[in-house]
């Protein structure tokens, strides 16, 4: 780990590790080396999740790459040690809190390797796994276009202008399913009292939020993935004709693919001023360190501003640099 010491209120921090994921970009903090950050951190306006990040990388004077933590700070809630699964329930009112202070560390859900390797995905299995399925799918489409005009009035002639047209709608519908289920499932505040929802919503979404940096996580493994999208293609099903539900499943199913890949260039990747991905990393950064309860498009915006829900981003005097 590099070492990037920064001070406040007296006690020492070892920052190298942030550097590549500071929202404000690591060019912000190259003139504050061996500084003391507490007057800047207050005129910039930092959020508490901000400050408590910071407690993750404090060190001792004499060891600055052994990191302590305060007794009885929120971190003492769990035991970082165990699976997290098993523990995340008991927190009862302090989840929220506890949930949206990020750390920098590497989380474990479960005591099997076997279902913790089910868990944990590297980015290019996401290709992998769901390319192949988006094909499929549209050649399914199509076969069963061309049999269904076999029996009936449609042309076959044009069947690739409706294969085209059906996964194109696959395609429009998932900006509305990522910002939906973003939104109003994985940002749904489960009740105090229910250890068993408090654990659900850990699974689904407050992990990111907890262990943002953790690229082992930034993306749904494949199972789980599996069994949402095979619920989805059953609603798809019901919803649109037999021919062309598989055609608006890969177009749904494409969408995804380029959603989850991009949300893992949102946090590991290092945009250039002034192109797409460079704003929509800024955007989903103040989404996680600031404004939890805003921003919830990830892939655009779009719906954020027809929902109310946009995050409005400061004009800077500077590049960012990640």
């Amino acid at each position: 780990m590099s070492t990037f010491v920064v001070k406040h209120k007296g006690q020492t921090h070892n920052i190298g590790r942030f550097l590549k994921y500071h929202p404000g970009g690591s060019n912000t903090l190259v003139g504050l080396k061996d500084a003391d950050v507490t007057a800047a951190l207050k005129a910039t306006g930092h959020s508490s999740a901000a400050y408590e990040l910071l407690k993750d990388y404090r060190v001792q004077e004499d060891n600055l790459h052994a990191p302590f933590r305060e007794e009885g700070d929120l971190e003492s809630l769990v035991d970082w040690d165990k699976p997290m699964l098993g523990q995340v329930g008991k927190l009862g009112p302090k989840y929220k809190e506890w949930v949206l202070a990020p750390v920098d560390r590497k989380l474990r859900l479960f005591g099997s390797e076997f279902m913790e390797q089910l868990t944990v995905t590297p980015w290019y299995l996401i290709p992998i796994v769901w390319v192949p399925v988006s094909i499929g799918l549209v050649y399914l489409g199509y076969i069963r276009f061309l049999t269904v005009a076999s029996f009936t009035s449609f042309d076959p002639s044009s069947v690739y202008l409706w294969v085209s047209l059906m996964y194109l709608l696959g395609l429009v519908l998932w900006p509305m399913i990522e910002y939906s289920v973003h939104r109003w499932i994985f940002h749904l505040k489960p009740p105090d009292s229910s250890p068993f929802l408090i654990t659900v919503h850990f699974s689904l979404h407050g992990l990111h939020h907890k262990v943002p940096f953790d690229d082992r996580r930034l993306l749904l493994p494949p199972v789980p993935a599996a069994i949402l999208l095979s619920i989805a293609y059953f609603i798809y099903s019901q919803l649109f004709s037999y021919w062309s539900a598989p055609l608006v499943m890969a177009g749904t199913i494409t969408g995804y693919t380029m959603y989850d890949l991009m949300h893992f260039y949102l946090h590991y990747g290092s945009p250039k001023e002034g192109t797409y991905l460079y704003t929509m990393k800024r955007y989903h950064n103040q989404h996680h360190f600031a404004h939890h309860e805003e921003g919830f498009g990830i892939s655009n915006n779009i719906l954020d501003k027809i929902f109310g829900t946009l995050i409005h981003l400061k004009k800077l005097n500077r590049s960012l640099v990640w």
